[in-house]
């Protein structure tokens, strides 16, 4: 939901980072400066800020007070791509601002789709607070009865084939429920057939040289660097912001490219840790404690089993994707809960391959609920226990200051 220019700098931000999580957190932190603003060293600005609600930093907010600012977007392209429809239906443009883009008055409730579309958002809150159960526990969203159409369907598509009282092709028969492993039986086969924990622990220092593909024909370079104990660097050419570095030593996490530099904050660092971990061996860590087996589902061609956690304050929620043949893990997806509904963001692991005793996937694919901001990593060395200088970890000196 942002202008050309102002979505691209963020995306020339997001395509250096291993899973996007500094260009989520500066929309937040950045979306009502100029086009000006954003098109400075994103990545290096106002790393410290606080995810504030988003009624103190937008104008005109009626019924998404509290929503943490860094969702509002994603939000907004949920509700897009559920009515399939662009910014343009909802909100107002007037003209075009001083560099010659769409300058949007998101306040604006000029256009009745927008006070429509706070009508039908309070209707989804209402549905969720009090008729949850119903749905078993799932949350109903716009896509529940859109289904990427502007008006959802109300009525069945006639003729019908069959009645509802009558037998026919169309009346599937019931299956009996299926007896599904457990949690434990998952886990073991999916540790055993990439290597297992012995063969992982070998394996003190991993390089990773490859591609990111995005849409619209962005492509970098990426070098990922990880070492035991936790440190990370990862190093990425591109041609709009030159080389973006970003590190981990332990103890500080640092962002830097060829103009500026900055420490992360303590949400940035918890983001790169999370994304660190999808690179390691072993992508589902012990104890499984609050794990459960859901059932199974189709991942393409692949039968999987799916494995659910909920954090202890569910406000986010992991399903994990285990192929039923091999036991690999195929899927993640992750619903990050918000104030009308959650935001999926999901991540596939593709073309395992076996490197010095254990499996990984060569390529990772990111789809996230904007597909400017959705990736596909294809990795074509990976290297272990390759010499990797512990200095390369550190956060760089900081520039001298200019003279006067």
């Amino acid at each position: 939901m942002l202008s050309k220019n102002i979505k691209y700098a963020l995306a020339s931000i997001a395509l250096g980072l291993t899973l996007g999580f500094v260009a989520a957190n500066l929309r937040a932190t950045n979306a009502s400066a100029s086009t000006q603003a954003f098109n400075q060293p994103l990545a290096l600005q106002g790393g410290g800020g606080e995810d504030k609600p988003v009624e103190q930093v937008r104008k005109n907010i009626q019924v998404l007070k509290g929503l943490p600012a860094s969702q509002l977007f994603p939000l907004m392209n949920f509700i897009g791509a559920s009515l399939g429809v662009k910014c343009d239906y909802c909100h107002v443009i007037e003209g075009k601002n001083a560099e010659g883009q769409n300058n949007w008055i998101w306040e604006s409730d000029a256009k009745e789709t927008k006070r429509t579309a706070r009508r039908m958002m309070q209707m989804v809150l209402n549905v969720n607070n009090t008729n949850r159960a119903d749905f078993r526990g799932e949350p109903v969203t716009c896509y529940t009865c859109h289904r990427g159409q502007r008006e959802p369907a109300r009525f069945p598509q006639l003729p019908l084939t069959v009645s509802a009282h009558e037998d026919g092709p169309a009346r599937a028969a019931v299956k009996p429920a299926e007896a599904l492993p457990t949690v434990e039986q998952i886990m073991n086969k999916y540790v055993a057939v990439v290597g297992g924990r012995e063969a992982a622990a070998k394996l003190q220092s991993r390089v990773m040289k490859g591609t990111i593909e995005q849409t619209q024909g962005r492509s970098a370079a990426v070098e990922i660097n990880l070492k035991e104990p936790g440190k990370y660097l990862s190093v990425l050419t591109t041609k709009q912001q030159g080389i973006i570095y970003q590190g981990f030593d332990g103890t500080t996490a640092w962002i830097k490219n060829d103009r500026a530099q900055r420490a992360m904050n303590a949400a940035e660092l918890a983001q790169l840790k999370r994304a660190a971990a999808l690179y390691d061996v072993i992508k589902v860590k012990e104890p499984y404690t609050g794990m459960t087996v859901t059932g199974r589902e189709k991942v393409g061609e692949r039968e999987a089993y799916v494995v659910e956690l909920k954090n202890s304050d569910a406000s986010r929620t992991e399903r994990y994707f285990f192929d039923t043949e091999t036991g690999l893990l195929l899927r993640r997806i992750v619903l990050t809960n918000g104030v009308l509904f959650p935001i999926p963001e999901q991540t596939d692991f593709e073309d395992y391959r076996e490197v010095d005793g254990v499996k990984l996937p060569f390529t990772i694919r990111i789809s996230n609920i904007d597909t400017f901001f959705s990736s596909t990593r294809t990795f074509t060395e990976i290297k272990h226990n390759v010499a990797v200088d512990d200095t390369r970890f550190n956060p760089p000196p900081a520039p001298s200051p200019p003279k006067p």
